[in-house]
């Protein structure tokens, strides 16, 4: 009988502080996930509006994955468009491929998305 209460006893607490661990880890990646959507919400993209280059200034310094850039038309077509990282935080996009109109620089970070507007004259 006092084997099986120290049993269940080990178990309990054993059980106990893999809770607390992963409760730990799920702060941590809403902390996470918290900081990334900051960042893509305070990216800049100008001058706007743009001629043959835009750029984008992100503070992608507390940011661990891969940045990906895209330039969609208004209704949402991918256009094919370059882009150079020229300094931490700071790309060059290369618009001189595509028609003047209205587009988005779509931001993606892990799945976090955001959306910047820009004119193309």
């Amino acid at each position: 009988m006092k084997f099986s209460k120290n049993i269940l006893l080990i178990f309990f607490i054993s059980f106990s502080i893999s809770f607390a661990n992963a409760e730990k880890d799920s702060l941590k990646e809403k902390a996470v996930d918290i900081e990334i959507i900051k960042i893509l919400k305070e990216a800049e993209v100008y001058p706007n509006p743009a001629e043959d280059f835009i750029y984008l200034k992100i503070n992608e310094g507390s940011i661990s994955s891969e940045i990906s850039i895209e330039v969609m038309s208004i209704i949402g077509n991918k256009m094919s468009i370059t882009h150079e990282k020229i300094n931490p935080g700071l790309y060059k996009i290369n618009l001189k491929n595509i028609p003047s109109g209205h587009y988005y620089v779509m931001l993606t970070v892990d799945t976090d998305k955001s959306l910047k507007k820009f004119i193309k004259k």
